[in-house]
């Protein structure tokens, strides 16, 4: 059941109408039943055990871990039987080892699922690879694993709950069954956004009120979220598989290539982001309003920009919970001031984030796939990440000498130019069917000069759509990029259209439902790709 189904938009007429009729003390539990039976739905009943061993196992650690952290405090301030300044450090000593006992085993049974399921096939196919080469056989027999619904996510979103009740942010839920709706609700399962639970579960299980105003906003935040993915992404796969199935042919060579993957960068976005609009379109109905994702990502100047607008809540996830950890580690302080020693004190104090800026991007990388391309995809982006830190202080240097203002427009544009081109390297290792079709790919582009492919009207035949309908879709990615800029300047368009007066708003909603049912890709005969981010 897919987010742009007829099954799911009846799924979602049957969740408000219970939802907003019920009375509101029962509005959390209809979350509940709809989101695991749109978990079974779209999952499967089997894979329902990996989901319930994550709530169970990450319920009990955090109330355990919840319940040391509350005797440890009882104990500091018992006024009748006070502590001496040794005993007081004893006690933190031996709370914090319970504690993190606890920890280890949630996340080592969490994470150990995640990392059997998505790359335990990979891992054993590298090592009897490596065994084939002296004893001519496999070592090791390759398993066929079940890979949940949105395990990445709701194990990430899980993991982050349990990890800040042991850092003592929050206290841990004290019911079961609603933490169970905060591990499974059932819009962001499919591909986030990773909630966090201060910001998120509250809203679960409070009352809502049917609010006009939002209603109307999430409509219309579900409606832009279909035409990006009915209508520009589902156009672009075609034009990208066009390229992609066929380099290998020689139809598609030198720049051609590139065009194909700058394509399949913008169809990844349209499909991601417009799903993700389908996710907060309808939590907003719903009363709940969830983080942003993205925030006009092909506007950033560098990489390391790219990414904190891109999947913001992973990259928010990854900092919060990997790179401060490594970054603050005792090595780590020993290694900054050893760095200091030998290489003075810029170097010294930028190397370890450095480092740990790298370690952090290479694990997003390997995040979206158990594969080589996606080891050599990660370390690509590691490399520009973290060579933004390294060199920080000499693109300063730059503009002093260059008297180039940051600020100005032609700088900007350019910048935003040289970013796109260096994402779209990087997504060569993502588009292709392994790392040696990647890497011919990249041969390809920088050995063939062909720009004539610029001019020559190859573009118009990818994907046999024919000119009008090629013309059509790049008017509507042009559409999209104006909604952009309109929201990076601070204009939210949908809040423009909900204040507009009752004959004008119901004019646009017809006209953008009637838009969606002529133009977008659907229809006997084709099945509508699902999500690109979905088995992540």
């Amino acid at each position: 059941m897919a987010l742009f189904s007829l099954k799911f938009l009846l799924f979602l007429i049957a969740l408000l109408v219970f939802y907003y009729l019920l009375p509101k003390k029962y509005q959390w539990i209809v979350l509940l039943f709809f989101s695991i039976a749109f978990y079974f739905i779209c999952g499967s009943v089997k894979a329902g055990i990996f989901i319930v061993a994550t709530v169970v196992s990450t319920f009990f650690g955090a109330r355990k871990i919840d319940s040391l952290n509350q005797d440890y405090k009882t104990r500091i301030k018992d006024k009748e039987h006070p502590l001496s300044k040794d005993e007081k450090a004893a006690l933190k000593t031996s709370s914090v080892k319970e504690k993190k006992k606890y920890l280890k085993y949630v996340l080592f049974l969490n994470f150990g699922i995640l990392g059997v399921l998505k790359y335990g096939n990979f891992i054993t196919g590298n090592i009897n690879s490596i065994v084939r080469l002296f004893a001519g056989n496999d070592l090791i027999p390759q398993a066929k694993f079940l890979l949940p619904l949105g395990i990445s996510f709701y194990t990430f979103q899980t993991m982050g709950y349990i990890i800040d009740v042991y850092r003592g942010k929050y206290a841990a839920d004290t019911n079961i069954f609603k933490f169970a709706l905060y591990t499974t609700y059932f819009p962001q399962i499919i591909q986030g956004p990773i909630g966090r639970y201060d910001q998120l579960a509250h809203q679960l299980y409070a009352e809502h009120d049917l609010n006009e105003e939002e209603f109307r906003k999430g409509g219309l935040r579900m409606l832009w979220g279909f035409f990006k993915k009915m209508i520009i992404a589902e156009n672009l796969a075609f034009m990208v598989h066009d390229v992609l199935d066929n380099f290998g042919t020689g139809q598609f060579v030198g720049w051609s290539v590139f065009i194909g993957v700058l394509l399949y960068g913008i169809q990844m976005y349209n499909d991601f982001s417009g799903g993700i609009d389908i996710v907060l379109g309808v939590s907003e109905m719903l009363g709940i309003h969830m983080d942003e994702n993205f925030r006009q990502p092909f506007m950033a100047t560098s990489v390391a920009e790219f990414w904190r607008r891109w999947h913001m809540s992973l990259g928010n996830w990854m900092k919060d919970y990997v790179f401060y950890p490594i970054a603050l580690s005792k090595p780590f302080a020993r290694m900054k001031k050893s760095a200091k020693e030998k290489f003075g004190s810029y170097y010294g104090k930028v190397l370890p984030s450095f480092l740990a800026s790298f370690i952090t991007f290479w694990l997003v990388g390997i995040w979206h796939g158990a594969s080589w391309r996606y080891v050599f995809y990660g370390t690509y982006q590691a490399i520009l990440v973290s060579s933004n830190t390294l060199f920080e202080k000499h693109y300063k240097r730059f503009h002093e000498v260059t008297h180039i203002s940051e600020t100005n427009s032609f700088w900007k544009v350019f910048m935003m130019a040289r970013t796109t081109c260096l994402i779209t390297f990087g997504r060569y290792f993502d588009c292709a069917a392994d790392t040696r079709t990647a890497l011919r790919m990249f041969r390809s582009t920088f050995t063939v000069f062909n720009p004539k492919v610029l001019f020559n009207g190859m573009v118009f035949s990818l994907g046999d759509l024919g000119m009008q309908k090629i013309l059509f879709v790049f008017a509507m990615i042009c559409v999209g990029a104006a909604v952009d800029i309109a929201n990076e300047r601070g204009i939210l368009v949908r809040d423009v259209i909900s204040r507009q007066k009752t004959v004008v708003r119901w004019a646009f909603y017809y006209f953008a439902v009637l838009f969606l049912l002529i133009f977008a890709v659907y229809g006997p005969g084709y099945t509508v790709s699902d999500f690109m981010y979905q088995q992540f």
